[in-house]
């Protein structure tokens, strides 16, 4: 199998020697792909709101197999074909281990659990296609052989009939778990839900960065590891739930400036703006040195993103005075002000390494520290995505859901419009 691995990568490379046309589109199929089909399934989430819980739980468990990929390549070891010197490396890429394929296993999932669902038929074959123009490409550039492609295509078929199969499974203990839902519901709809998850969070992140490295690998908290997917897979879901129930009492405007916000905090904790520009858009350097052409960009990008924060900042005061009057509304008021409450907290911790290099302390501070504060600010990004689904879902929720009960008096657990 090695050796078959080895021949076809060899005809299959771009090697030492591209064509330059070629490996451009295979660069940009490399790295941008992803994207487009992220672009394509919001579209369709966005055009038949019916099939937005299901694309939610497409998202979860494209994030879920992410993380299986990569525990699984970290495991298993294999080295990528620019580690062999088998191939330059055409685009930027860690030197980590790269059987199976992260990018195949997630399309491919998400691919196979689209094809499952009759109104999502059309986008699946479209994602099965870039899935498959994408596990060429990057076996073209240098960063995959085709064995760890299909690999990947065979953990994303094995994971989307896994999910099928618990789908069927929920189904069928939906009507027993209904009170243990409703119980759920009324939980989360407690006043203190918001403040206890900020303060359970800060304690993982506490216990986490004291048993780090010798209980957990540091590439847990690095880009693209579990604790970042898993916070992207919190912000797409946290606008999700905005277009699938817009909460009480907001306009369409209020919803959608919440969208963009949303989607750009799941942008730039993907590093999308890196990747496009080579920095980062929210960097000083970026303005003073970059090309105008590259500037004219960020700043079309970055406008609509403010525009929508400073709406939602124009009507923060009359929404925050609305739900402090209103006592079922108090639990969501309580979570947005711990959502602020971390913004600060990782502010201040991702400004201190450069308050103590400014100081000539940074080398003094132990590894055991470096850790601990690492991980306190990571984690605590995962609890802004949380934190917002959990607001939204206060909003949803009211002090006391009626919309948990059937007109007989059963309980049951199903959002109305």
């Amino acid at each position: 199998m090695n050796a078959l691995n080895l021949v076809l990568f060899d005809w299959m490379g771009a090697g030492f020697a591209p064509h330059p046309a070629l490996l451009r589109i295979a660069s940009l199929l490399a790295e941008g792909s992803t994207w487009l089909c992220a672009a394509l399934i919001v579209g369709a989430a966005w055009m038949q709101p019916p099939v937005r819980p299901r694309v939610a739980l497409i998202l979860v468990v494209a994030g879920l197999v992410s993380m299986l990929s990569r525990e699984i390549a970290a495991v298993l070891a294999m080295p990528r074909p620019f580690m062999l010197g088998l191939s330059p490396l055409h685009i930027p890429h860690d030197a980590r281990p790269g059987l199976p394929s992260t990018h195949a296993s997630v399309m491919f999932t998400v691919a196979f659990m689209l094809l499952t669902d009759r109104r999502l038929r059309a986008v699946g074959w479209a994602v099965l296609a870039m899935a498959v123009l994408t596990g060429g490409a990057r076996i073209y550039v240098g960063v995959h052989f085709p064995l760890d492609v299909v690999a990947g295509a065979l953990l994303g078929g094995c994971v989307a009939l896994g999910a099928q199969a618990v789908l069927r499974a929920t189904g069928r203990l939906r009507e027993s778990a209904r009170p243990q839902l409703t119980a759920l519901a009324r939980a989360l709809s407690h006043p203190r839900s918001g403040p206890w998850l900020l303060v359970g969070i800060a304690l993982a992140a506490t216990w986490i960065g004291l048993n780090m490295p010798l209980s957990f690998r540091p590439s847990l908290l690095q880009q693209g590891g579990a604790i970042g997917n898993s916070t992207l897979i919190g912000y797409l879901l946290a606008a999700l739930f905005v277009l699938r129930m817009r909460p009480p009492a907001w306009s369409k405007r209020d919803a959608g400036a919440l969208l963009v916000v949303l989607l750009a905090l799941a942008a730039n904790e993907a590093g999308l703006h890196v990747a496009l520009f080579g920095i980062s858009i929210l960097k000083a350097r970026f303005y003073s040195g970059g090309a105008p052409w590259q500037i004219a960009v960020a700043l079309a990008l970055l406008a609509p993103i403010a525009i929508a924060a400073g709406w939602l900042l124009r009507r923060s005061h009359g929404v925050w005075r609305s739900a402090l009057a209103r006592r079922r509304w108090r639990a969501a008021a309580r979570t947005v002000a711990s959502f602020g409450v971390a913004v600060v907290t990782i502010r201040v911790l991702d400004g201190l390494p450069g308050l103590l290099l400014d100081a000539g302390m940074l080398s003094e501070v132990p590894s055991a520290l470096h850790y601990l504060l690492l991980s306190l600010e990571e984690i605590l990004e995962l609890a802004l995505p949380l934190l917002a689904l959990l607001a939204l879902v206060q909003l949803r929720l009211g002090r006391h859901p009626t919309w948990l009960r059937r007109g007989d008096g059963a309980p049951r657990l199903a959002a109305t419009a």
